[in-house]
């Protein structure tokens, strides 16, 4: 520390190992037995540099998600939830209604259109 800094003691938190290792290629400082868990730490390793920042970028989507969910308490469902309960509607639909040719083409175009936006992602 430089100069007039200072650390208050009630924010310097305690372990009971403090250790340098290595795991293949890299050093890490390993934290073990913390008193307060309010944290964790996630070791990536791929095969090359591109690996490791996609797998960075699912593990920070994937904890934004849970953020959003612990802030809001609410889930919308994605990944073609919507389309594929509006094919099931339309399909139950269909089948009660007289004029149901219709109501069967636009099914079969709904379901068309899923398929094609499934294949795409």
């Amino acid at each position: 520390m430089e100069g007039e800094e200072s650390v208050d003691a009630s924010v310097i938190g305690s372990a009971d190992e403090v250790v340098q290792e290595r795991i293949c290629d890299d050093e890490l400082i390993l934290i073990r037995g913390p008193k307060a868990r309010t944290a964790a730490s996630i070791i990536i390793r791929g095969a090359n540099d591109f690996m490791c920042d996609e797998i960075e970028r699912s593990v920070h989507d994937a904890l934004s998600v849970v953020k959003r969910v612990l802030e809001s308490k609410q889930v919308v469902p994605g990944g073609g939830c919507c389309e594929t309960a509006l094919s099931i509607y339309l399909e139950n639909f269909a089948t009660t209604v007289v004029c149901s040719l219709i109501f069967n083409l636009f099914f079969l175009l709904n379901n068309e259109i899923f398929y094609r936006v499934q294949e795409n992602n």
